[in-house]
């Protein structure tokens, strides 16, 4: 049997540790029927995932749906906005047209909008699904 050193010890147990993870991980995708949610629409379709009380002063409530964009898929530029919420992009790539700005939110990226004071559109351009997860924190 060949030695084996500390460092190729440590290099092997970590290794071995790891693994598991990999063999087990799913994508954080959220993949949805054609059919799921409600179509706003054509298209796009939003599905709520969950209200409660919140526990920020501020707030009464805190709700949570995800829009499901097709390609090629958008929505019109709305009223302003009803709550302050935080919008998150799981899945793809949309294009935002808030207020006075536009910009590209890729999968990962952040932003919030304030109640009354945005109006907001997205357009998925891309050739896959696109999902925004938006988080509303309802006064």
């Amino acid at each position: 049997m060949e030695n084996i050193h500390r460092r190729s010890a440590l290099a092997f147990g970590l290794s071995a540790g790891v693994t598991p993870l990999f063999a087990f991980a799913r994508p954080a995708t959220a993949a949805y029927a054609a059919d799921k949610g409600k179509e706003l629409y054509p298209g796009v379709r939003a599905v709520e995932l969950g209200e409660r009380p919140s526990n920020i002063k501020a707030y009464k409530t805190i709700s949570m749906v995800d829009l499901v964009y097709q390609p090629g898929t958008k929505t019109p530029l709305g009223e302003p906005m009803e709550h302050d919420m935080v919008c998150h992009v799981s899945d793809g790539e949309l294009k935002i047209m808030a207020g006075d700005k536009e910009f590209s939110a890729k999968s990962g990226d952040v932003w919030s909008c304030g109640k009354g004071s945005t109006k907001e559109a997205a357009v998925n351009s891309g050739s896959g699904v696109a999902v925004m997860r938006i988080i509303f924190l309802k006064a």
